[in-house]
């Protein structure tokens, strides 16, 4: 076995700038000493109402081990990444500038390279306003930077004043000794009287004027206590618009002063709240959301509402009236309520027969979605309020506009500003137009502070713009927009970028139609969405073997040079085709020859020892085989008889201090005893997991879901999370909620075949053959990494079994070849969650005699697949006529390669008798092993009679 050291940095970094309100401390960890932050640079440019900022953060790893880092930080809704760069990570390297790529590409490429210990670096958004970057290798002792550019339009406060701290997102950071974070930066377009620069500027830097503009700088220590280094400016009352040229088309964008009446609005007779009680609604600031809800009420002073709480499915409506401005029994109960369980979007609706004219909804969310399906459109207007730094913004927006409400950001807006949001009619956007103008978007129909922000593509001279809002009162009005066609080939690219970032916001909203649009914008504009990624690379070889077009420079002139005569391709369909077949027919082989069934002479001992394994595929012993008689090319058969066959798993009992109390609660009190112990392991997968165990074993299946979907609220974007998430869901007979996490998983690594062969279980499991056998195709049909060796064999044993038992499904773009079913009395899969994982398949049969990647045909015919040493299985053991006896399953987890530090594995097995038969019965059953080397007996086979029933 080879060692592997390299463990896991965790960064969280927060960039998010609240108006007033500071998010928890970043963490920086490993499993040795804390990765050091050796300095913080801001470089921000502020224009009249927007700010680029590009930040360099120097990392340094103290520990004597290389490291993988990911950093994650959230930023608000009008922010946008426009692109990073990173240090080399030995000296004299180039510095590594990212490109935009598909996303799923992305992931694909820099799990790849990272295989390899070369130097990748990937940034993408995790879900809403969270993104991901991920580096490596952060070597010992040496320092790295990471430069990030973002852009962000400042909204002016209730007194018309900017308002921007530059060291705001770093002020729980703490650096070296000595380490200082520095600011650095200057201005374009806002006069020099308007500008109020904090006294830390002058003190430890400067503040210098010109006609070009104002320059500054400070800095703090930043291994110290600090204060911030704020500037306030004046926000212009005019129209603002910035024009720029890029990919030979001029852009801008504007933002726009807007005038009309504002009224109040009908006191509504009814009111909706409902409450996202999810798990991580406990992030949210709930003293600010009762606040704008007890001004609200006091305002209304009376009216009916009614509540709905939100989690993985919606509760019962409750009722509530409010009096005189008095809330305090609904407020109760909101104090009370647990936040528990995932966020499933399709709760977010008001009871059935709720409405009115004048009613109104509030949902009070985050908006992260990772459960059930998508929100339905709401009969009445809602408003949508959010007070989390982690947020889908985005997602809150639109669904508010759409029902002809607004929404509130609560992190930003005053209480005194919610509420006049929530009970003022105020002019709205009605429809953009122009002359010379193209593909106009803004950024809500909404104005902030009286103002529209807006973008759009200039396509001649004497370019202009009309605005057209209705005000409060139903005034209709037209503003005229004068856009100067911008042709300056050294432009920053800000207004277009800004464009792209709208446009995209603006299709997300139906994500799934507008998904290749999505993908041209952000790789044409270089812009960071759910369909597109920024990755680095160092090596030439990489952009060549994968097919990314690197950045401007040298690099690109090489790879324009050398891409069209670059041999490396991937396998056509035809070539995938012709492999399975043979190999389809060597197994067939096998399935046709009589193996005897009495005792072995000689049983071959079981090695104890570790195996070798190669850089390639691991050392391993040929499963021999017969000619093959000619593949039936008929509809597949189940009609053979298995043998009497009884399956005992072994019962899983972990052994953790929060389990008894749990376990031992009576039923009605079991769920206030799991919310006892909850806090102290939010972040625990297996608490989640052992908990919803004991809920299941005690027929409380609607808490133990409840309890289980915890685990997608802990890592939306993590693959393995989702796949125990899922295996443990298809484990208790929940094909339907198991779609969800397979779907997000399929979404984030197609390129993984393991991602379609789950779905395609899953939808067998849910009684969906012909999707199954659809999916199930998919796998066998593609080529695949070498990694992934036979997962196509498996799934066309699957696909011929599953055809064979519904005897109605459409086959007609199989190639024939390949159908033929193969019943077996026994069949065992492995699958695991983690990538570069080596797990291994032992099973022992009735002789004695151990099936395993070094014996992978067992004297009475048992039949092992080809190893998979790379990570997420299946391994496969088949045996077509069993002995009578008994045959013990187990699991030997041989350690990781991967780079990141995991306490443990996930296995799911599914044992099966009359595999491909109409008497197929199936049994799965979800483990984790932890510590490498470790062999875990998972379950046996007790085959009664001769073995002769086929």
């Amino acid at each position: 076995m080879r060692t592997w050291f390299t463990v896991t940095a965790l960064f969280v970094l927060a960039f998010w700038q609240p108006a007033a309100a500071q998010t928890a401390n970043p963490i920086i960890k490993t499993n040795g000493q804390a990765v050091e932050v050796c300095g913080i640079w801001i470089k921000p440019r502020l224009y009249a109402r927007t700010v680029v900022t590009q930040t360099e953060i120097c990392l340094e790893n103290p520990n004597t081990v290389p490291l993988e880092g990911e950093l994650r930080f959230p930023l608000r809704e009008s922010q946008t990444v426009t692109g990073f760069t990173l240090s080399p990570a030995v000296e004299g390297g180039p510095v590594m500038q990212a490109v935009p790529v598909p996303k799923a590409k992305g992931t694909k490429v820099f799990e790849a390279i990272e295989r390899t210990m070369a130097d990748p670096a990937l940034m993408e958004r995790a879900e809403g306003n969270i993104y991901s970057l991920r580096v490596y290798p952060l070597m010992p002792k040496v320092k790295r930077v990471v430069t990030v550019a973002t852009t962000e339009p400042i909204v002016a406060d209730a007194k018309g004043m900017n308002r921007f701290d530059p060291t705001l997102a770093f002020a729980a950071i703490r650096g070296g000794k000595n380490t200082v974070l520095s600011v650095e930066g200057d201005t374009a377009g806002i006069p020099v009287g308007a500008l109020r620069f904090d006294p830390g500027y002058k003190r430890t830097g400067f503040v210098r004027t010109s006609p070009e503009g104002t320059t500054f700088s400070g800095f703090l220590p930043l291994d110290k206590p600090r204060t911030g280094l704020r500037i306030d400016w004046t926000a212009p009352g005019g129209d603002s618009v910035i024009g720029s040229w890029f990919e030979r088309r001029s852009y801008f964008t504007a933002d726009v002063a807007i005038s009309g009446a504002s009224v109040p609005r009908p006191a509504p007779a009814a009111v909706a709240l409902i409450w996202d009680a999810s798990g991580s609604g406990a992030m949210r600031d709930h003293a600010r959301e009762f606040a704008v809800l007890d001004a609200y009420f006091r305002k209304l002073g009376r009216t009916e509402v009614t509540l709905v709480l939100a989690r993985d499915r919606a509760e019962a409506p409750r009722s509530f009236a409010v009096a005189d401005g008095d809330w305090s029994d609904l407020r109760k109960v909101l104090e009370a309520t647990p936040y528990d369980g995932a966020s499933n979007p399709a709760a977010w609706m008001v009871p059935q027969g709720f409405g009115g004219d004048t009613s109104v909804a509030l949902l009070v969310s985050d908006g992260l979605a990772n459960w059930g399906a998508a929100a339905a459109r709401f009969p009445v207007t809602l408003f949508t309020l959010n007070t989390s730094p982690q947020a889908d913004a985005g997602r809150l927006r639109h669904m508010a506009e759409a029902a002809n409400g607004h929404y509130l950001d609560l992190t930003i807006l005053s209480t005194e500003q919610a509420l006049a949001d929530l009970t003022t009619l105020r002019p709205r956007l009605v429809a953009l137009t122009g002359d010379a103008v193209d593909d106009l978007v803004a950024a809500s129909v909404h104005p902030e502070s009286g103002r529209l922000a807006l973008a759009g593509v200039v396509t001649g001279p004497k370019a202009s713009v009309t605005v057209e809002t209705v005000d409060g009162a139903g005034k209709v009005s037209r503003k005229l927009l004068s856009v100067p066609l911008t042709e300056d080939r050294d432009s920053d690219g800000f207004a277009a970028k800004r464009w792209a970032s709208l446009r995209i916001a603006s299709l997300q909203s139906d994500g799934n139609r507008h998904r290749a649009e999505i993908l041209r914008l952000g790789e044409t504009f270089g812009v960071i969405s759910d369909e597109t990624s920024l990755l680095a690379l160092e090596r030439l070889e990489d952009f060549l073997r994968y097919k990314v077009m690197p950045p401007p420079g040298d690099m690109r002139v090489a790879y324009l040079n050398r891409a069209p005569s670059d041999p490396l391709s991937p396998k056509t369909d035809t070539a995938q085709i012709e492999g399975l077949v043979r190999r389809f027919g060597e197994l067939t082989a096998w399935w046709e020859r009589d193996f005897p069934k009495g005792e072995k002479p000689k049983p071959k001992p079981e090695p104890e020892g570790d195996r070798a394994v190669a850089t390639g595929a691991a050392v391993m012993a040929p499963a021999p085989v017969a000619k093959s008689s000619a593949v039936s090319s008929g509809p597949p058969s189940s009609t053979a008889k298995p043998a009497a066959v009884e399956i005992h798993l072994r019962k899983w009992e972990p052994n953790a201090p929060y389990l008894s109390s749990i376990k031992e609660a009576a039923a009605e009190q079991r769920y206030d005893a799991y919310l006892a112990q909850r806090a102290a392991y939010a972040n625990s997968t297996a608490f989640f997991i052992d908990a919803a165990d004991i809920f299941f074993a005690a027929g409380q299946d609607e808490a133990a879901v409840r309890v289980l979907s915890n685990v997608a609220e802990l890592g939306w974007s993590n693959r393995s999370l989702l796949r125990i998430l899922a295996y443990r869901l298809l484990q208790s007979g929940r094909p339907d909620l198991a779609m969800t996490p397979l779907t997000r998983v399929r979404d984030l690594a197609p390129e993984e075949p393991q991602s379609w062969r789950d779905l395609g279980l899953a939808h067998a499991a849910a009684g969906d053959t012909q999707e199954a056998v659809n999916f199930l195709w998919h796998v066998a049909s593609h080529p695949w990494d070498w990694r992934f060796a036979d997962i196509d064999l498996i799934s066309l044993g699957e696909l011929n079994a599953l055809a064979a038992r519904a005897k109605t499904v459409d086959l007609s773009g199989i190639d024939p070849r390949l159908l033929r079913n193969l019943p077996v009395d026994l069949r065992t899969v492995l699958t695991w969650d983690a990538d570069n994982t080596d797990m291994d398949l032992w099973v022992t049969d009735s002789n004695g005699e151990a099936a395993f990647y070094g014996n992978r045909l067992t004297y009475q015919g048992g039949h092992m697949s080809r190893d998979f040493t790379g990570g997420l299985g299946p391994e496969e053991f088949m045996l077509k006529r069993a002995k009578a006896g008994t045959y013990e399953v187990r699991v030997k987890f041989y350690g990781h390669n991967q780079q990141v530090l995991s306490p443990y594995t996930t296995v799911m097995m599914k044992f099966s008798s009359g595999f491909g038969t109409d008497g197929q019965k199936d049994q799965d059953i979800v483990l984790r092993l932890s510590g490498r080397g470790e062999s875990v007996f998972v379950g046996t086979f007790e085959v009664k009679g001769d073995g002769s029933g086929q």
